[in-house]
């Protein structure tokens, strides 16, 4: 079944881009690869960066797995921006993940956090602060190999965007490197 989504390519920076390119390359990227997610601009941003060949999930990510070929397929490198805090079942993803994942893989994940409920967006069905986010990679039996948190801010116009700026409602994106 194909991933049907209402939402448009998300929004980026070039500070964004930049902060996920130097995350991966202090940890290393090789194919093959698989991105969780439809193709958006960001991805294809990195591809271009990495010159890597890049598979893309084309289904509902609520589901098992069961459409990625057979189980002789295994990844070197997985890469998850911006998706699990939109899933009703994010352990099912990151166990559905670490079953792709050839022994010496790495996962890459990030997401944003809030401060506060009031700014997550409509689409957000879980955020996580650091010690909720390791738990669950915990139960899904993975290992972090490195973290790192950035601030993001809006571009946008408006009260939302303009609170978002300021120190306590700063947007934070929580980077992670994972292996088995």
């Amino acid at each position: 079944m194909r991933m049907k989504t209402v939402y448009s390519d998300p929004v980026f920076g070039e500070k964004r881009l930049t902060d996920t390119i130097n995350f991966i390359e202090n940890n290393g990227m090789s194919g093959p690869v698989l991105v969780i997610g439809h193709r958006v601009k960001f991805e294809t941003e990195l591809q271009k960066e990495f010159k890597e060949q890049f598979d893309y999930t084309d289904f509902d990510l609520h589901y098992p797995f069961s459409t990625i070929g057979d189980s002789k397929e295994f990844y070197k490198t997985i890469l998850c921006f911006e998706v699990i805090e939109h899933l009703l079942n994010p352990l099912l993803l990151l166990t559905e993940c670490k079953k792709l994942m050839r022994p010496d893989a790495q996962m890459y994940i990030s997401y944003p956090t809030h401060n506060f409920k009031v700014f997550w967006t409509s689409g957000h069905f879980h955020e996580y602060d650091k010690s909720r986010f390791e738990y669950l990679l915990k139960v899904a039996g993975l290992n972090v190999v490195d973290y790192s948190e950035k601030v993001g801010r809006s571009k946008k116009i408006g009260i939302r965007p303009l609170l978002k700026n300021t120190p306590i409602c700063w947007v934070k994106y929580q980077f992670y490197c994972l292996a088995k």
